[in-house]
């Protein structure tokens, strides 16, 4: 349950995973990296994730789950794309936007240019997205959609975690509340293990904005082929978790919603292309 069929084999570069799935037919432990230059000369590295199919969302069954996680239904995901290995950091937003939004809110955003940025909105991501096009002379670069980004948190797993059930375990590869209120903080990138496909902190440090409009009933009836969410809705989905939550809000099915001009501590964002290998 939860598996996912890889439509092409994985190719080149092999990096650190917390491990396949028994129930995946997929190939996790590869990828293809690219580094992209990003105006202001900051570099921004993104992992290639083949297209192929996965159960999204959460079973009945699953501890701590909420109703909006179901029902599970199979997606596929057509096209394959380019997501960032890491969420964007400070470094590299001021790289482009010329701003520090984060600055000067204390402990709640630490100031380091390997951090996320954070305090930035769904419509500061969007701003981002638009000026790498903009360089780019081309519309590839924008935020994932919800279906997009679990199908790469999961990189063909079907557990909690994309590092499996054992929460003992999680603590390898997410920064999240584990009781010690001063160790509860924002933290640099890439300090902890990938998921099996090579993403980093697709649990923890910060939640991230995803394209799609939040809905709870949503799931009911998703296309079963690159959804992209419902038409309208107040608010935009977050996944991920951050460092003061829980482990159940850092599992993959879980989903949190935030107005999409909310910029806060606990939200960035990962960014995607679509461009080919």
């Amino acid at each position: 349950m939860g598996g996912v069929r890889h439509l092409f084999p994985l190719v080149a570069l092999v990096l650190a995973g917390c491990g396949s799935d028994p129930a995946s037919s997929g190939s996790p432990g590869q990828a293809t990296v690219k580094t992209l230059s990003l105006p202001g000369g900051a570099k921004l590295d993104m992992v290639w994730i083949e297209p192929g199919t996965f159960t999204m969302g959460s079973p009945g069954s699953e501890p701590l789950r909420s109703p909006d996680e179901g029902p599970q239904h199979g997606v596929t995901i057509s096209r394959g794309f380019y997501l960032g290995r890491y969420e964007v950091t400070q470094g590299q937003w001021e790289s482009v936007m010329k701003t520090r939004p984060w600055s000067g809110h204390g402990e709640e955003a630490v100031e380091d240019l390997d951090c996320p940025a954070v305090y930035v909105s769904w419509d500061d991501a969007q701003e981002f997205a638009h000026r790498l096009n903009a360089a780019a002379g081309d519309s590839v670069y924008r935020l994932p959609t919800e279906a997009e980004w679990e199908y790469a948190c999961r990189a063909g797993t079907g557990r909690r975690w994309s590092c499996g059930d054992d929460e003992a375990r999680l603590r390898e590869y997410a920064w999240y509340w584990m009781g010690n209120f001063g160790a509860a903080r924002l933290r640099e990138v890439g300090l902890k293990s990938p998921n099996p496909w090579g993403l980093y902190d697709v649990h923890g440090n910060v939640r991230e904005w995803v394209y799609d409009r939040y809905s709870p009933d949503y799931y009911g009836h998703s296309p079963g082929v690159d959804p992209m969410g419902p038409e309208s809705g107040a608010d935009r989905v977050t996944r991920g978790g951050y460092w003061r939550d829980e482990a159940r809000y850092v599992r993959s099915a879980s989903r949190l919603h935030h107005a999409q001009d909310d910029g806060v501590a606990l939200i960035g964002f990962r960014l995607l292309s679509t461009r080919q290998p």
